[in-house]
């Protein structure tokens, strides 16, 4: 494991994983929460994420990032300043749960420099049934966009992975929350 994936799995350990008795998103119940925003907000955190993210991501030939907010939206932001850095910059899309219904009542906030048929890699900071990242991908479909892959900080290994596979996204993740959960 990198030096940069060990630093991370440290941070997420220290800072994101809370153990007792949670009701998750999907409505499961669990005893380990995730909270990677936690990590995702400290500067070290959000350096980390985006460098693993941008080289897993580019791997897979695409062209700009998006993921639904407030999840998505530090991982995005780490995305985008990483991949600067890079001969191959990827700018972001946050997708919103419903369009606004003022000004101009977009779901997606676009980054300037995006075409229309781009492929994005939807993003999301924990992945378990999967809903929000495909609530996204389905918003992104919407819109024109050719969605392919999905990237995650941690798979909480719960289904999510078989459910994207069902419309055609591969999961990549940084981590499964077997690696997470061995070391808290």
């Amino acid at each position: 494991m990198s030096d940069a994936r060990l630093k991370l799995r440290a941070l997420l350990v220290e800072h994101s994983i809370q153990v007792g008795n949670f009701t998750l998103a999907s409505g499961e119940h669990s005893s380990i929460y995730l909270d990677v925003r936690k990590t995702a907000l400290r500067g070290d955190g959000a350096v980390l994420i985006g460098k693993l993210l941008v080289d897993a991501i580019h791997e897979n030939q695409v062209d700009a990032v998006g993921g639904m907010t407030l999840g998505a939206d530090p991982l995005l932001t780490a995305i985008a300043i990483a991949a600067q850095e890079t001969e191959r910059p990827l700018h972001a899309i946050i997708v919103r749960k419903d369009a606004k219904e003022h000004g101009t009542q977009n779901q997606l906030e676009i980054a300037g420099g995006i075409s229309p048929k781009a492929k994005i890699a939807v993003v999301d900071d924990v992945v378990t049934t999967a809903g929000s990242t495909i609530k996204a991908i389905v918003a992104l479909r919407k819109s024109g966009f050719d969605i392919q892959h999905a990237f995650c900080v941690v798979d909480r290994e719960a289904g999510g992975r078989q459910a994207l596979d069902e419309i055609g996204v591969s999961l990549h993740a940084l981590y499964t929350l077997s690696e997470l959960s061995e070391k808290a």
